[in-house]
């Protein structure tokens, strides 16, 4: 009986999810290098862009973080995997102009709401400070 409902929710989930970047972009990894050591001490470890149309998601140390995607940047999904040491990067194609412009706007407001948002987690951790 459970059977039914449970496929028909999982075949709508896949219908409306939509398709991740894979292509490997060691030239997109080269612009995020100026914004690497701001993204690692923010505790930003992942960035996912589906483009202009979604928000663009941070993992961070301390949960998940949305931002808009800049109005007026061009539309670009990718993915950045920042580590410890190295970062990756994947989006389908690569656009040096166009990807230096996205990042440029969106890099500036990702970092400074994460820092908001880690003010808050770390308040809401210590309430008597």
């Amino acid at each position: 009986m459970l059977a039914k409902p449970l496929a028909l929710v999982l075949c709508c989930a896949s219908a409306i999810a939509a398709p991740l970047p894979a292509a490997d972009q060691p030239q997109l990894v080269q612009l995020v290098q100026p914004y690497a050591q701001q993204l690692r001490a923010e505790g930003i470890t992942r960035v996912t862009s589906l483009g202009a149309r979604d928000m663009v998601w941070l993992e961070t140390q301390r949960g998940p973080v949305y931002v808009r995607y800049p109005a007026g940047a061009p539309d670009v999904a990718f993915i950045l995997e920042i580590g410890p040491t190295s970062v990756h990067a994947s989006a389908a194609t690569f656009d040096r102009q166009r990807d230096e412009k996205m990042l440029a706007a969106l890099m500036p407001e990702a970092l400074k709401v994460t820092a908001g948002n880690n003010r808050l987690e770390w308040l809401r951790a210590n309430p008597w400070h």
